[in-house]
């Protein structure tokens, strides 16, 4: 008989509801043991009331001090009569994965499974969908209190603060990622980190940003200048809003990540910036911010499917210029993409601000004036 080890946090939230956190890359709060009679959560005693109250159908096994973990294990594995055990080969760092190996030699073998929980995850439930309607909803609150402070002289670093303070300060539980709020020459960069240049009024000032809330992660990107930039950067910027906007009326279930990848990437190849499309066009969102089904040119091999939730991230990046992304989150339905961002797209600042003011409604917003 076989049995799967989960060692993956999201993927053990998921399965028992269990949600304490890691402490990487050394510390785990806890594996789930599942076989065809047996779900066991396995953990340590700072954590067993959380994983208790959390995974009531799960049965609650103690590793203590002098006990580790890999023993409790041995043991469990021996009284449940398993002779394979799958484990997370994508996550499980390599000194516990030989741990492990050895305290269970004689009893069973340890093999990498397949990613089996990752392709559950991948089609979203209805309780699943609200909370990302959720998240979504405070980034996009976030999004409007950041455009409202970006003014010539604040610091990437303030902008960057205001963020993480704004989602804390109004019931997120973080950042699904450390937050990407850059101008100038700094956007021309995908995943710049924010320092402590000033943005100027002559920028192109990049937010993408993410709320954690209920343990759904959100993601979104806006790219806007205070005042005006040059000719050839707001001729990328609605370069780059069509490209979205292609992809996201065109895509339908039974397409794979990588011809969806191939829409945004075949408007700006024809404008003439393709090499400067330097990622995929974007990937799934759930419980991790990345995750699958990934919609890129060379690893979005899944066929989509109703009730996938991803982002379409086209983006052109001109080195020591600036660079532009726009991101929204879709869901996918059985007729095609159910845009779950809904923040104004304007070039200009004046105009985001003035579109903040008004009724939220269940369509983006797309400026395509030239």
């Amino acid at each position: 008989m076989s049995a799967l080890l989960v060692s993956q946090p999201e993927s053990r939230r998921y399965l028992s509801g269990y949600g304490a956190k890691d402490i990487p890359a050394r510390e785990s709060a806890g594996y789930l043991f599942i076989s065809a009679d047996r779900q066991v959560l396995l953990t340590d005693p700072r954590t067993e009331g959380e994983a208790a109250a959390q995974a009531p159908s799960f049965e609650i096994r103690v590793y203590r001090s002098g006990s580790p973990m890999s023993g409790v294990l041995r043991d469990l594995v021996a009284e449940s009569r398993v002779d394979r055990v799958g484990f997370d080969a994508g996550h499980l760092a390599y000194g516990t994965w030989r741990e492990l190996r050895d305290a269970l030699d004689g009893v069973a073998t340890l093999e990498p499974a397949p990613d089996v929980v990752d392709r559950l995850r991948m089609v979203k439930d209805p309780d699943e969908i609200e909370a990302l309607r959720a998240s979504i909803a405070l980034n996009e609150a976030a999004f409007g209190h950041l455009a409202r402070t970006l003014r010539p002289g604040i610091t990437e670093l303030e902008l960057a603060w205001e963020m993480e303070n704004f989602v804390r300060t109004h019931g997120g539980e973080g950042l699904s990622f450390d937050p990407i709020t850059v101008g100038g020459p700094n956007s021309a960069i995908p995943h710049a980190q924010p320092s402590d240049r000033p943005v100027r009024a002559d920028d192109l000032v990049l937010f993408d940003t993410g709320a954690l809330l209920g343990g759904y992660c959100s993601d979104m990107t806006r790219t806007v200048c205070i005042d005006s930039v040059p000719r050839q950067l707001e001729e990328v910027w609605h370069i780059v809003v069509d490209a979205q906007a292609e992809a996201e009326a065109r895509v339908r279930p039974g397409m794979t990540g990588a011809e969806v990848d191939a829409i945004a990437r075949g408007v700006i190849e024809a404008a003439g910036y393709g090499e400067q499309f330097i990622h995929g066009t974007g990937h799934g969102v759930g419980l991790e911010i990345h995750e699958l089904p990934w919609i890129t040119p060379t690893r979005g091999v899944d066929v989509l499917e109703p009730g996938m939730v991803f982002s379409i991230e086209p983006g052109v990046y001109l080195p020591g210029l600036g660079g532009v992304r726009m991101e929204d989150l879709v869901l996918l339905t059985p007729g095609g993409a159910e845009v779950l961002s809904t923040s104004p797209k304007t070039l200009k600042l004046a105009d985001t601000l003035a579109r903040l003011t008004k009724t939220e409604s269940s369509e983006v917003v797309v400026d395509l004036d030239r």
